[in-house]
């Protein structure tokens, strides 16, 4: 057996001896392994148990609080431009089995009286080819009413007119904007298809992040419905900052982040003192879009809370605290029924996408309906709100390539990229495109060529026209709600692209809604004037009347148009200008419809 004794010095070893004297001096470190071992074996029992955890003792908020809409079908699915249908021409005979199947568009414009404000909203929208206006509560001025009861009233009346009026169905959409400071820049299929896509989108992101509810069919023997558990069917507008006093509110805390870039601000991005720097992510009442039937949920629950509290500015206060609301007990829901493991590991690493509930107190009663489908307009791809915004906008004319190419970089985004003119803008006929018999048809408006002067449609495209832009978000809103500095929407007026054309352009709108191209349009599916019951050149009441522009917007000619033509629809001398339907019928006043506009009027019913 070979000697274990150590060698002497200057003797030579054998490798089997370095080997042999290695093994028996080798000692494991046994306590260090065995700490290893266990604390790897008790990190694996934890994740097991918080993995198979499923929190039984808590409750299934799903179905504590209501959460499935009453009416089924999606937004996002909703046809409401209906394709060309062909194989009609003006020589031929409207068909009679032409009806309009698709949901309608309807714009609510709420306001008393005609203001410089209300004026150019409605004139805005009549000159990017909306629906003609319905005027929530014109004529029904209360004197010596409080702020807290012209609220209430006006509230009530918008819930009342998507309740009772005929005009409106379930799944139409309904523009709901503030009156007295909305300009309207792009055209009313843009911001239906925007806002498809856009709820579109988040609707996927909502079903990756709360998942799927089983439904009982009441029928017998039906098999069960596995329905999304929540879903986005309403967008408002964002704002940079939340509604004063409700800092440890929900609907402060507990809504969602924006889904523009943490920095898109640069490094002060959410953390400038005054806010200017936010991204926008609260919500703000000044402009909504949703179904008949989700706004109809929305604004009985709004008119019941602002009556318990008497508040002034009460609606903002409960839009913001239904949100937030909303907002907990989905969050509630998800956390129920969430991998434990997978959300700690989240939460460890910082791309959690759970709400913040922390140091907020909320009284949830049972049964009663917190789900409305809300969300905000986190880009401003629909809505562009003013308030600590000023700054965000450039006019810009993407025509316009070393500039557009720069763009962001003057703003003082990361990341930028060169600013291309939106592709549904891009596709848009030119608005200055003049029906090829305007210059012949006598009907009202009669061309004229001061008056009906419009820019060749080589000179002026959409490339070459100044967009409100918001470099930021790299997008070009559909509207801009001016609730900043009233100072500036003389400012913001003069500057949107048809304000040099403003007369012509709207003259253009009412010229067109006669004749057998508007009637038909009309009933194949609306894609011009989105509502059968058309109109142009006037309003409709929520009392069914209808009101000429001129006698609404009488005296504000100058606000409008700064052009020194002279009042609106009398530019002639013609005291009692007729207005037209958009089926050539005579709405109001005493006129004519020519011989080459002449169509089946039977068809049409009295």
């Amino acid at each position: 057996m070979a000697s274990l004794n150590p060698p002497r010095l200057g003797e030579p070893q054998s490798s089997a001896s370095i080997l042999l004297r290695q093994l028996y001096h080798y000692r494991p470190r046994t306590q260090r392994v065995k700490t290893i071992a266990l604390s790897a074996l008790a990190f694996l029992v934890c994740l097991w148990l918080l993995s198979s955890s499923s929190r039984q003792s808590d409750p299934n908020f799903w179905t504590k609080f209501p959460s499935r809409h009453p009416f089924p079908g999606l937004p996002e699915d909703a046809q409401v431009a209906l394709p060309p249908r062909s194989g009609i021409t003006i020589n031929s005979t409207l068909p009679h089995d032409l009806e309009k199947t698709n949901p309608s568009l309807h714009l609510l414009v709420p306001a008393t009286k005609g203001s410089r404000g209300t004026c150019r909203t409605i004139t805005s929208s009549m000159i990017l080819g909306y629906p003609a206006p319905v005027i929530i509560g014109y004529g029904h001025e209360k004197h010596g009413a409080t702020e807290f009861e012209r609220m209430v009233d006006r509230i009530t009346r918008v819930r009342n007119y998507l309740r009772d009026s005929k005009s409106v169905h379930d799944r139409d959409f309904v523009l709901v904007v503030d009156a007295l400071d909305t300009f309207f820049q792009l055209p009313p299929q843009v911001l239906v298809k925007r806002f498809q896509e856009i709820i579109r989108s988040n609707n996927q992101k909502l079903r990756k992040k709360y998942g799927f509810a089983v439904v009982p069919v009441s029928k017998t023997g039906a098999s069960s419905d596995l329905v999304q558990k929540y879903s986005q069917r309403v967008l408002f507008g964002a704002s940079k900052i939340c509604y004063a006093d409700l800092e440890e509110d929900p609907g402060c805390i507990s809504v969602p982040e924006s889904s523009l870039p943490p920095d898109v601000y640069g490094w002060k991005t959410d953390i400038y003192p005054d806010g200017h720097k936010n991204r926008p992510r609260y919500l703000n009442p000044g402009a909504v879009i949703g179904q008949a039937a989700d706004l109809k949920l929305i604004y009985d629950e709004l008119l019941r809370v602002v009556e318990q509290r008497h508040k002034k500015n009460g609606d903002y206060q409960a839009l913001t605290q239904m949100y937030g609301r909303q907002e907990v007990v989905r969050e509630l829901e998800r956390r129920r029924t969430t991998n434990g493991a997978k959300e700690w590991l989240y939460n460890l690493i910082g791309i959690s996408d759970a709400s913040n509930l922390t140091g907020i107190t909320v009284r949830l009663e049972t049964g009663h309906r917190y789900e409305y489908g809300i969300g905000v307009d986190y880009k401003s791809d629909l809505f562009f709100n003013q308030h600590m915004s000023r700054g965000d906008i450039e006019w810009h004319k993407f025509g316009n390539i070393t500039k557009s190419s720069m763009l962001q970089a003057q703003f003082g985004v990361p990341r930028e990229t060169r600013m291309l003119l939106p592709p549904d803008v891009a596709a848009l006929p030119n608005p200055f495109n003049q029906s090829r018999l305007a210059k012949q048809q006598t009907t009202i408006p009669e061309w004229n060529s001061t008056l009906d002067k419009l820019p060749t449609m080589h000179d002026h495209t959409w490339h070459t026209l100044p967009l409100m832009t918001n470099p930021h978000s790299a997008t070009v809103p559909v509207l801009a709600h001016v609730n900043g500095d009233s100072k500036l929407r003389n400012a913001w007026w003069e500057k949107m692209w048809f304000f040099p054309w403003g007369r012509a352009l709207l003259r253009k709108h009412v010229r067109a809604s006669q004749g057998f191209e508007a009637a038909q349009s009309a009933l194949l599916g609306g894609q011009d004037l989105w509502d059968v019951r058309g109109g142009r050149g006037g309003l409709w009441t929520d009392d069914a009347n209808w009101v000429r522009l001129a006698e609404v917007c009488e005296g504000q000619e100058r606000d409008l148009f700064d052009d020194d033509l002279g009042p609106w629809s009398k530019e002639n001398g013609d005291p009692d200008a007729p207005v037209y339907n958009q089926f050539g019928k005579l709405v109001r006043g005493k006129g004519h419809v020519n011989e080459e506009d002449q169509f089946d009027f039977d068809f049409w019913g009295s």
